[in-house]
């Protein structure tokens, strides 16, 4: 079996259990309202209920990241370098390095 065929049955079993879990979406949000309203029920079950519908219904809220100490916000930076090496006079006499390929005409994605 090859990686690809691999990914695709994967990606293709995938898309069946999430089929079928969509079907059962409305009765999914009928329990979680059942327990969120069941007075009776178990405090911690309630609230889990509620924020499952809150999530569902509105998306989940925004987190607030902080730097050390409550600063500044936590800020990331991803920079993408990319590297030409050319080998002088190489180009010119057609020299070739070990992977075949003429020597400086790499560049990495």
């Amino acid at each position: 079996m090859t990686w690809e065929f691999a990914v695709a049955a994967k990606s293709k079993a995938a898309g069946e259990v999430r089929t079928l879990a969509r079907r059962h979406s409305k009765a999914a949000v009928k329990v979680l309202a059942a327990i969120m309203n069941d007075e009776e029920g178990p405090a911690t079950a309630r609230v889990s209920a509620a924020q499952a519908l809150l999530d569902r219904g509105w998306g989940k809220a925004a987190q607030v990241l902080t730097g050390e100490e409550g600063g500044l916000p936590v800020l990331a930076r991803i920079e993408r370098v990319i590297v030409e090496s050319k080998v002088i006079g190489a180009e010119a006499n057609g020299d070739k390095n070990s992977s075949g390929e003429k020597s400086g005409a790499h560049t990495s994605d």
